[in-house]
Formats: structure tokens, sequence, C-alpha cells
């Protein structure tokens, strides 16, 4: 994935994430604005669409390749210029989660798109990302391991973490109000 968008390469998500990131503010390469790599398309093994592309896209949309929505506690989508897949998390247990991954394509474009080059791709970041992930969670279980602040670039899971601070105010809220 980081061959395919560079940013992800330095360690970043986004062009805010890089602490000088004032410096390439007018740089457009991908390695600094978060787009895919010259000649890329989408997110396929090779980069390039594999079906009929989205009418009405602007040339930056295009040119983004992936635009991003985040539905907290537990969902993203992303759209690109030829499909949108949509990522669920659900929590079964404490060190236990449930992942759905979705591809969605226009129903006409079915016929005409190389889906398994687009789910093959998709797939394997899926899969390199929860085996990080259950790395990083086995240092967490370390008895070295001792809780500290958010990295920067955790900006992510600080946003959550306020969801989640939000909803419990709410509830402890409307259970006091039901108490009186």
């Amino acid at each position: 994935l980081s061959r395919l968008v560079p940013i992800y390469g330095r360690g970043l998500m986004a062009r805010h994430d890089d602490p000088e990131w004032a410096r390439h503010a007018d740089n457009d390469a991908p390695e600094f604005s978060g787009g895919l790599r010259a000649g890329a398309e989408t997110w396929s093994r090779d980069g390039r669409v594999h079906g009929p592309v989205f009418a009405g896209l602007t040339p930056a949309e295009r040119a983004a390749g992936q635009t991003y929505a985040t539905s907290l506690p537990s969902m993203f989508i992303v759209g690109h210029v030829d499909y949108v897949r949509t990522v669920r998390l659900a929590p079964l247990g404490p060190e236990l989660t449930e992942l759905t991954a979705e591809w969605l394509f226009a129903p006409d474009a079915l016929a005409q798109t190389d889906i398994d080059n687009i789910v093959a791709f998709g797939t394997q970041v899926l899969e390199e990302d929860a085996a990080i992930c259950e790395v990083n969670q086995k240092g967490l279980r370390s008895i070295r391991h001792e809780a500290g602040v958010l990295m920067p670039e955790e900006y992510d899971l600080r946003r959550f973490h306020e969801w989640v601070r939000g909803r419990h105010a709410e509830f402890k809220t409307t259970s006091a109000d039901s108490a009186r």
C-alpha cells in the first residue's frame, strides 16, 4: 500500500500529520499530498482501474484516488474512482474483533470489472493491517508495557476516545435524569 500511496510509507496518513507540513504545503507530490503515486488511478494490485470510472468525478477527485469517510465508532467508507469499499469493525470480546469488508460496484460495471484484482489488493492490505495490530496488541499485553500518551499521528484514536467520552457523558446524564 505504501508503494501506491507514498505518504503512508512515511508513516503518515495525511499532509498535516507531518510536523513540518508547512514546508511542503504547496507540494502536490504524493509523498506530501497523500495522493496516489504517479500513474496510479485506484487501489488495485497494479494501481490501474479495472472497470468503468464513476461519471461526474472532478479532475481533483480522480487525482486523489481515494476519499475517506469515518462513521464512529466502527466503520469507514472509502470512495475510489471505480468502486466503493466499506470496512466495519465489531468487538466480540476484549481481544477479538470481527472485521467485515465489502466492495461495492455499480450494477452495470459488474460484467466489465476485474473484481478479483481489486479485492485481492484490498484483502492483502487488510491482512497486513491485522497482522501489525496483533503485534501491537501483544506488546500492550507485555508486563513491561505502561500506558502512555497518544502520539500526534494517533489523532483518529484520540477522536474515538473523545467520541466514547461524549457518549459516556450522555449516558450518565440520561441515567441521572431517569433516577430523579
